[in-house]
């Protein structure tokens, strides 16, 4: 089965916060691998150039209408955080929302506000229209968690926030993972934490690590299906197939929505095509 192929399925079912720092680690396939290729190890992505965002702002407003810019420039004004994202809302114009929930943030200052405000931008990532757009965006969601975290460290599920954060940030994957692996050292049954470090050690090719973690999911939640969907991943890499095929057999029951369904049969006839 192709990689992909599950990530994509569980993409659509996984309820854990790992579905919004993972859901763009589907690396394109190159010419002459098979689908059936190894993991290859994770490397940094090229440092991209954010957006200009104030400069995007400026665009965007010079083209609304003039009532429209009126209201905006009134808001500005007088640092209106929560009027301007709901004009900005109504315009349809998201990248302009992610950077003022972030002002209103600053603004407010308490956890609640920057995990909402690094919970948008991050939700905003995974359909990110460039790579500027995307590093905006993520800028903006380590900030937030960073901030969130620094007020208060014992919320161990704004550390996981973060630490995912860093993960699908190019230059800081290590960071994340470290803060991870000190996670599951306190609390080994924290399901979140040995999942992102499941799907870390998928990507990144140690497949028998990744095992043990999903392996320690299921042992705490039998029917967790991102486990499930991604431990039949790991399985079929290491050219288990039965294995694989029972585990998305399994993972079909605990799963209602007859379109997921659907996917999870097709990954399972992928996997019984023979080569050709």
């Amino acid at each position: 089965m192709k990689r992909n192929q599950l990530i994509v399925i569980s993409a659509c079912t996984a309820l854990l916060i790992v579905i919004y720092f993972f859901g763009n680690t589907k690396k394109p396939k190159e010419e002459g691998v098979a689908p059936m290729g190894g993991h290859a190890q994770p490397q940094q992505a090229a440092q991209a150039e954010a957006l200009d965002i104030e400069a995007y702002i400026a665009e965007v407003k010079s083209k609304a209408p003039a009532a429209t810019q009126q209201l905006l420039n009134d808001a500005e004004k007088v640092q209106q955080y929560p009027t301007l994202v709901e004009i900005y809302k109504k315009m349809d114009k998201p990248l302009a929302v992610a950077y003022y929930v972030v002002k209103e943030a600053n603004s407010v200052n308490t956890i609640k506000q920057y995990v909402n405000a690094g919970d948008y931008n991050a939700a905003l990532m995974q359909t990110a229209p460039d790579d500027k757009a995307r590093r905006f965006l993520g800028t903006n969601v380590i900030n937030c968690y960073k901030k969130a975290v620094d007020m208060d460290s014992t919320k161990t599920e704004n550390r996981i926030r973060l630490a995912g954060a860093y993960m699908e940030d190019g230059d800081q994957p290590m960071t994340g993972v470290l803060m991870l692996l000190d996670i599951v050292k306190k609390d080994s049954s924290n399901v979140d934490a040995q999942l992102m470090l499941g799907r870390f050690g998928l990507i990144s090719g140690q497949i028998d690590k990744a095992i043990a973690r999903f392996e320690k999911v299921l042992y705490l939640q039998p029917q967790n299906s991102e486990a499930l969907f991604l431990l039949a991943e790991a399985y079929n890499d290491q050219g288990n197939k039965q294995k694989a095929i029972d585990l998305l057999e399994r993972c079909k029951k605990t799963v209602k929505d007859p379109a997921t369904k659907k996917d999870i049969e097709k990954a399972i006839e992928t996997i019984n095509k023979p080569k050709s």
